[in-house]
């Protein structure tokens, strides 16, 4: 009976011990730190704001400040680089390109606005610029009160380099035809440059489209 009293006094004492013990709480990890976004470059006032009007389409549009004019294929971008369903028989009229970087730490490389004309074209021709490979068809759209045909060709060679949307219509015998493209380059992790996202391209196509929007077709 003697050691049976020892033998519980002891298993008391172990057991008061283990109780004593605090549990060991794992610490949550700490949250990551929040990248820093930096602002967005402030809007360039030159060029000023301008009205373009081709003299032979009586085409008119408004470009905000921050845009390059040329009427010249080569001086601010090629066309046919950008426009690659664009018939030989295309005859560019206006090209505007974006003069600044709005996503500087991004891959962008530039947006441009362009106007061309084929003459003497068919209804049927000038509808297939935007239906014809590597276009691919997007709804129609209303385009200064005319109603445009849409397509949309993405290219690259490592990765998609050009993005272009094309509208075309016929106008007195002219198919008159529009081009909102967005170009970027590759190797963003060798740059440091971050690719472009779906949010930044939309941002920039709606630039294109604000000036898209203003077209006005003038009476000759």
């Amino acid at each position: 009976m003697k050691w049976i009293g020892v033998l519980v006094l002891c298993a008391g004492l172990a057991g008061a011990q283990e109780k004593q013990v605090p549990k060991v709480v794992p610490v949550p990890p700490l949250p990551p730190p929040r990248a820093r976004v930096a602002p967005a470059p402030p809007e360039p006032t030159s060029p000023p704001a301008q009205t373009v009007e081709d003299e032979r389409t009586h085409v008119l549009f408004q470009l905000p400040a921050g845009w390059n004019v040329s009427r010249t294929d080569g001086e601010l971008s090629t066309f046919r680089l950008d426009a690659r369903s664009a018939p030989r028989a295309s005859q560019l009229r206006v090209a505007a390109s974006l003069n600044f970087n709005p996503l500087p730490q991004s891959t962008f490389s530039g947006a441009l606005f362009y106007l061309s004309v084929v003459p003497h074209a068919t209804a049927a021709a000038c509808a297939a610029e935007t239906t014809a490979k590597p276009e691919k068809p997007l709804p129609p759209a209303i385009v200064g009160d005319v109603k445009f045909s849409r397509g949309k060709d993405e290219h690259g060679h490592i990765c998609t380099e050009s993005r272009d949307v094309a509208y075309t219509a016929m106008r007195g015998g002219t198919c008159v035809r529009f081009d909102l493209a967005v170009n970027s380059f590759c190797g963003g992790e060798v740059s440091g440059a971050e690719d472009l996202t779906d949010a930044q391209l939309g941002s920039l196509f709606k630039r294109l489209e604000g000036i898209l929007g203003t077209v006005e077709f003038r009476s000759k």
